[in-house]
C-alpha cells in the first residue's frame, strides 16, 4: 500500500499526553497500519484552551500561531488536532491569521513569530475521511466488526468552528458513522450525536454535566448499542469515568462502553484491546478476542 502523500504532524495537546493517552497511541498504530506520512509535532505548546481565549485575545492568537509556526518549520502541510478544543481553537486561529494579512503580521511581531500561513488544521475525522479515504480504511481491516452495534458521539466541537467552510454537515455529521461502518459494525442513527456531554462544566457544575451526558448514554441504552465512538477526549472523559454515579442516579439500565473511533479502527486492523489501551478506561467493552475473556 503506497504511503498518503499528506505529510501530517499530529498535535498532541495536553488531554493525548496524559489522561487521553489510549487516544494518542490509538491514533498513531491505526496511522501505521494505513501507512500514513506524519509524524508527532515537536516543541509545541498549549493551545490556550477555554481560558486563554475568554480572557485574552492576543494570548490565544499569539499560542496558536507559535503552533502553525512550529509545524510550517517542521515541513508538515497539516496539523492533525485530535482533541475537539485543540481543532477548535487552531482552525479558529488560523482562519483569523489567513485571512486579514495585518493581524498576521501583528501577531508575528508581538510574537516573534514568522508564520506564512501555510498550515490547514484538520481534526481526526476530516484528516480519515478526506486524506487517507474509506477506501483505504476499509482494505486494512482483516477482523470486521460485524457483530457491533455502535452509536457516533461528535460532541458540540468538531464538527463546529465558527465561519470555518465545514468538512461535514454541522447539524447532522456522518463522518463518524461512515468510518464505523467502513470497519464492519452497524450504525444505527440517534438523537444525540452532537448534543453537549457538558464539557468542562464536569469542573465547575458536576449536577449540570452529568444530567446532560447522562441523556447521551441512556439514548444509547435505547438504542441498544454496544458502545459509543467518539473522536474528543473530553467527551471520552465525561460519558466514561463518572458513568457508574450516572446510571445510578438517571436510571439507566446497563453500562455503556465509551471508545474512540481509533481504538475501534485498531481492533478491526487486528490488533488487540490492551494494544489499544482500550482497559484504561472505567467502563469495560467486551471484545470477542481469541479467548473470549472480558477487557476490563
Amino acid at each position: 500500500m503506497e504511503k498518503i502523500n499528506s505529510k501530517s504532524g499530529i498535535y498532541p495537546g495536553c488531554s493525548l499526553e496524559g489522561t487521553a493517552s489510549a487516544f494518542e497511541t490509538s491514533l498513531e498504530k491505526a496511522l501505521d497500519a494505513l501507512n500514513a506520512d506524519y509524524s508527532v509535532m515537536e516543541d509545541w505548546n498549549c493551545c490556550g484552551a477555554t481560558s486563554a481565549h475568554a480572557l485574552d485575545h492576543s494570548l490565544y492568537l499569539g499560542l496558536a500561531a507559535r503552533n502553525l509556526q512550529r509545524a510550517e518549520k517542521q515541513g508538515y502541510q497539516n496539523i492533525i488536532a485530535p482533541c475537539a478544543a485543540c481543532y477548535n481553537r487552531l482552525a479558529n486561529a488560523n482562519l483569523k491569521l489567513t485571512g486579514e494579512d495585518d493581524l498576521l503580521k501583528h501577531v508575528n511581531e508581538e510574537a516573534d513569530l514568522d508564520y506564512n500561513g501555510t498550515i490547514h488544521v484538520l481534526n481526526v475525522l476530516d484528516y480519515l475521511v478526506n486524506t487517507v479515504g474509506l477506501e483505504r480504511i476499509a482494505q486494512k481491516v482483516v477482523r470486521p466488526l460485524n457483530d457491533l452495534k455502535i452509536v457516533s458521539y461528535y460532541g458540540c466541537l468538531n464538527t463546529r468552528v465558527p465561519r470555518l467552510e465545514p468538512f461535514d454537515d454541522v447539524e447532522n455529521p456522518t463522518s463518524m458513522d461512515r468510518i464505523v461502518r467502513a470497519l464492519g459494525a452497524e450504525t444505527p442513527d440517534w438523537s444525540y450525536k452532537t448534543e453537549c456531554c457538558g464539557a468542562s462544566l464536569f469542573v465547575t457544575s458536576e449536577k449540570v454535566a452529568t444530567k446532560l451526558s447522562s441523556k447521551i448514554l441512556k439514548d444509547a441504552v435505547a438504542r441498544e448499542a454496544d458502545c459509543i465512538a467518539v473522536a474528543c477526549p473530553m467527551c471520552h472523559n465525561n460519558l466514561d469515568t463518572l458513568q457508574k454515579d450516572m446510571r445510578a442516579a438517571y436510571g439507566i439500565s446497563k453500562p455503556m462502553p465509551v471508545l474512540f473511533v481509533t481504538q475501534l479502527m485498531g481492533l478491526a486492523y487486528g490488533m488487540t484491546a490492551k494494544e489499544m489501551k482500550i482497559d484504561t478506561a472505567f467502563v469495560p467493552f467486551a471484545f470477542p478476542e481469541k479467548t473470549g475473556e472480558h477487557i476490563s
